[in-house]
């Protein structure tokens, strides 16, 4: 039986283990696209990135751990919609989310994003919105079964030179 995924707040104290974490979502994203995402760096470069993720203003960071051990983690801001064109809303959109590969479908990445929402509602947004990259078919997969729906398409290309 595989042990139940908990999730609590990040604070500043889990920003090693956030980074080293984050070197596998790295990995994932420079296999997939080259071109657009960093290597994985082996070290801290990203560290005043995931410090601002997890305890900047209107952000918040979750970690997912299993027997004790960190496995995951999921960062989120909100803030206010005031954009003359849209209706004004109050959002949290979950920025980051990883799970190590030896705990996924073990329900960790959905324990992340239930407690990411829980904050949003903490937080009063009336909606929570994220972005996921094409070739992520898993991730997309489970979006769309906690209910999460296309709502625009991003399109890059890449100028020649």
């Amino acid at each position: 039986m595989t042990p139940t995924p908990t999730c609590r707040l990040a604070t500043l104290d889990d920003l090693a283990a956030v980074c080293s974490l984050a070197e596998d979502l790295a990995a994932i994203h420079h296999a997939a696209w080259p071109g657009v995402f960093a290597p994985a760096s082996g070290g801290d470069r990203d560290a005043p990135h995931w410090r601002d993720s997890i305890a900047g203003p209107g952000r918040a960071g979750f970690v997912a751990e299993v027997g004790g051990e960190p496995v995951g983690f999921v960062t989120v801001a909100s803030g206010d919609e005031s954009h003359s064109l849209l209706q004004p809303t109050r959002w949290a959109r979950v920025n980051s989310i990883c799970v190590l590969e030896r705990a996924r479908g073990q329900g960790v990445g959905r324990a992340l994003m239930e407690r990411a929402e829980a904050w949003a509602r903490f937080e009063g947004a009336e909606e929570i919105r994220l972005v996921v990259w094409a070739f992520n078919a898993r991730a997309v997969h489970l979006y769309e079964e906690l209910g999460y729906a296309v709502r625009a398409l991003a399109m890059g290309k890449e100028m020649p030179s």
